[in-house]
């Protein structure tokens, strides 16, 4: 961990910071787009999509060849600031299984040079990216389960668990365990002194913490939608969005 307690409360003066409870755990929560967990030295990212410009330029899409890198620049700068034990990309962190394929030689490099400098990377398998590309270092895996008896349960997958739409608090295969997920690029919009804005976000309620989408060209799907409120009631849950360099509770 290279976080200092100064250079902590500089960014949080700044507001490129906000801190969070969940599941019995602190999380630092980074306007970049990352969230930090400092019990355990851990920084989780979400939905990278590295290669989905190309993907989309092989469908006529006029996009340039720019989001990988780009990507994986901003990435890289959050490493050497955290400086973590441990990353977790928490799934779909490649677009789909050709990526590698399409991802320029300069590029392949810096991301396994990247994942080389971590202790320890996992990647959570995604909808769009179930199998680890070879080559590539670092674990695949489905999930991540983190449990301490009588202080916290909490599993990391990049999609909830099958039955909690409208039932969180009650389901028989969950239980009280808690989840950390990606998948649902969410983004909010919110009006302040009658200014309006818009953004990504950190969204959560007791039980589910959605991530929010890190990869360049990546969407977003609004918190007002009926999929993400079946999943996180509006009277329950917490936001917090990102909007130009700075991060705050809504």
């Amino acid at each position: 961990m290279a976080i200092s307690d100064s250079w902590l409360t500089t960014q949080l003066a700044k507001r490129k910071l906000s801190i969070t409870k969940f599941a019995g755990l602190l999380w630092v929560l980074d306007a970049r787009g990352v969230a930090y967990l400092p019990a355990l030295d851990w920084l989780v990212v979400s939905d990278l999509h590295l290669e989905k410009g190309s993907y989309l330029r092989s469908y006529g899409n006029p996009l340039p060849s720019v989001d990988s890198q780009a990507t994986l620049k901003r990435l890289a700068l959050i490493i050497k600031d955290y400086q973590p034990a441990r990353v977790i990309s928490l799934g779909d962190s490649f677009h789909d299984k050709h990526s590698m394929a399409r991802m320029t030689a300069e590029d392949r490099a810096f991301l396994c040079n990247l994942v080389s400098q971590v202790t320890q990377w996992s990647w959570v398998e995604g909808n769009h990216d179930p199998d680890l590309p070879e080559g590539i270092p670092g674990e695949a895996c489905e999930e991540i389960h983190l449990n301490k008896e009588g202080a916290y349960d909490v599993v990391f997958r990049h999609e909830p668990e099958a039955g909690l739409e409208n039932n969180l608090g009650n389901n028989t295969k969950t239980g009280n365990r808690a989840q950390i997920i990606g998948h649902f690029h969410p983004k909010m919009r919110t009006a302040i002194s009658r200014r309006r804005y818009s953004g990504k976000c950190f969204i959560s309620t007791s039980q589910l913490f959605v991530m929010p989408a890190f990869g360049q060209f990546t969407g977003g799907l609004d918190i007002e939608d009926e999929v993400m409120l079946s999943l996180l009631a509006k009277n329950e849950r917490n936001t917090f969005m990102m909007y130009d360099g700075i991060i705050f509770k809504t």
